[in-house]
């Protein structure tokens, strides 16, 4: 008589055994695999958060104005990008980044860097556009940076700058109160000759209508744009420096600065140089 660990069904039992053990550890591997991934998405940081700290970095490198900081606040929105590419605020923040290294590339200048800068800020644009179709500051920064893209090829003028003009058109449509709509378009203004519908004159106008928008229309969503309010007043007052009414630029200077005290470019460069057209007035 054949003992029952030699039968047929013991062996059916081992094997259910078997498949039973292989089982539980194919699980105890998932889990070892997914634990880090669960737990980050139980405790690590919200996109919101990701965001806001994004914010923080970009506000570090245009104060600083370092290309290191600016390219830093960039690779920080760029790694975003890759994990949450459905987000529009992350397209859109990653533009900025674009749109700040491209004002760092000109003002050395870098054209070729600047052209870089433009059609990525662009191409995130359009991203941004398509996954949130009524947010008017993505349409004003669009405008801009096909405005900007003209100025490093001006036989691009004829294809881009009705681009320009729509988007804006867009952006003034969906907003028309949205300080960064004419804070763009003031400087549009102040770097387009008045033939071809740009000039001083322009400029102020709208830098004006920005700051009396910035006055009245507050952000309470932290994750939404709120950049430019210091901008207006920077810009307001070069114009005002160079029409000679110095008083009027320091006093656009200081506002700036209460807005936000470390502003470098009034402290080291625009303040220096009006306390300069200061002393040579008075002699």
């Amino acid at each position: 008589m054949p003992m029952y660990w030699q039968s047929p069904r013991f062996a059916i039992y081992l094997n259910n055994i078997g498949e039973i053990k292989m089982k539980k550890i194919v699980l105890m591997i998932l889990l070892l695999v997914l634990m880090p991934i669960l737990i980050y998405s139980q405790s690590g940081p919200s996109i919101d958060s990701l965001i806001i700290q994004g914010k923080n970095y970009l506000r570090l490198g245009f104060n600083s104005w370092s290309e290191k900081d600016l390219l830093n606040a960039r690779a920080y929105f760029e790694r975003l990008s890759i994990s949450y590419p459905d987000n529009w605020l992350v397209h859109y923040y990653l533009s900025l980044a674009d749109y700040r290294l491209m004002s760092f590339c000109f003002s050395r200048p870098k054209m070729n860097e600047a052209t870089k800068f433009i059609d990525d800020g662009i191409e995130h644009l359009l991203t941004a556009t398509k996954l949130q179709k009524d947010i008017a500051d993505a349409f004003s920064l669009l405008s801009s940076l096909y405005g900007n893209k003209i100025a490093t090829n001006p036989m691009l003028g004829m294809t881009l700058g009705p681009k320009s003009g729509l988007a804006m058109a867009k952006a003034m449509q969906l907003e028309p109160n949205n300080p960064r709509n004419y804070f763009i378009a003031g400087l549009s203004a102040y770097f387009t000759p008045k033939m071809f519908g740009g000039g001083k004159d322009k400029a102020e106008e709208n830098l004006r209508c920005a700051i009396a928008c910035f006055d009245s229309v507050k952000v309470d969503n932290p994750l939404l744009p709120d950049w430019g309010y210091e901008e207006a007043y920077a810009w307001l007052g070069v114009l005002q420096m160079e029409q000679e009414q110095l008083s009027q630029a320091a006093d656009c200077f200081a506002k700036a600065l209460a807005i936000n005290p470390q502003y470098n470019w009034i402290i080291y460069a625009l303040k220096p140089e009006l306390d300069k057209k200061v002393s040579e007035q008075k002699k």
